[in-house]
């Protein structure tokens, strides 16, 4: 807010509030009330932590004082500022998941700002551009960007997001190669690919479709990923073969794989968030 406009409404509101300017300057956090006379006077200005201070001490609606639309613009320009000091966390959900999953890593928010990519399930081919978008959007200005990603969510990020300066990802029964998890569908549908190629895209389920082209494309497409990657495999995962992970493994010397004994495709109970817990935090600040 500019020291123009700012200086007259500070002093309108204390004045209707019948605060003193002492009153007023120990409220903020000023060390006296000559900080409030510059303000108000045009002399000097707030900060935006302060004007933010303002506003939840005294339960303020923002279009009290300012004209809202400049100062949310303002706002939002000063907490972009923010992040370039910051780091973020941006989880991945998997199929039938949710962006909301991402409370599931807020211990780690005394040090990330922990967010959800939010996307709708659909076919992985038609989502490259959402999720590299919402990836950039989320992750503008960011110091530091880690991942977390679970089962399709890993191949999303480690498909399309390989451009982006990611530190480090965690991968929690990853889709390691999505080739071969196509052609087991197939299989468990009795879908010969000769079928497949005829009709080009065949639907699965409201949700999940098969398509020829995108099968075709994987067979020899680029792997750009060099991020370091945390891989966590459940014992019992009968969606994703060892021997993908196996393969993921070779052709990523940076990747580490730890194995949940016990564990199925879907980690959910709190015994396993708990231990997915203490593995990202192992490897965080090992």
């Amino acid at each position: 807010m500019s020291k123009e406009t700012i200086g007259p409404k500070i002093k309108q509101f204390r004045k209707k509030r019948k605060l003193t300017q002492d009153e007023l300057a120990e409220s903020l956090g000023y060390s006296g009330k000559s900080v409030i006379s510059h303000i108000e006077k045009g002399d000097a200005d707030m900060t935006y932590e302060k004007i933010l201070l303002l506003l939840r001490t005294y339960m303020l609606d923002a279009n009290e004082l300012f004209e809202v639309e400049r100062i949310d613009k303002q706002l939002d320009d000063w907490r972009m500022e923010q992040r370039k000091t910051k780091k973020v966390a941006v989880y991945i959900h998997g199929l039938y998941g949710s962006a909301e999953e991402a409370k599931d890593y807020s211990y780690l928010k005394d040090e990330y700002d922990v967010v959800g990519l939010d996307y709708e399930d659909g076919n992985p081919w038609e989502l490259k551009d959402t999720i590299i978008n919402e990836f950039e959007k989320i992750t503008k200005n960011y110091k530091e960007i880690i991942v977390i990603a679970n089962s399709i969510g890993a191949f999303y990020a480690y498909e399309y997001l390989s451009n982006f300066n990611i530190k480090q990802a965690f991968f929690i029964s990853p889709v390691a190669d999505m080739h071969q998890l196509i052609i087991g569908i197939m299989m468990s549908k009795d879908i010969y690919l000769e079928t497949l190629k005829q009709e080009r895209v065949i639907k699965i389920d409201d949700k999940t479709s098969i398509s020829y082209n995108f099968y075709k494309s994987l067979e020899n497409h680029p792997d750009n990923w060099t991020v370091p990657t945390e891989i966590l495999y459940g014992e019992r995962d009968n969606v994703i073969y060892i021997e993908n992970i196996a393969d993921f493994l070779a052709k990523h010397p940076n990747s580490k794989l730890t194995i949940k004994q016990g564990a199925e495709h879907y980690m959910h109970t709190e015994e396993e968030k708990e231990f997915i817990k203490n593995w990202i935090i192992n490897s965080l600040y090992q």
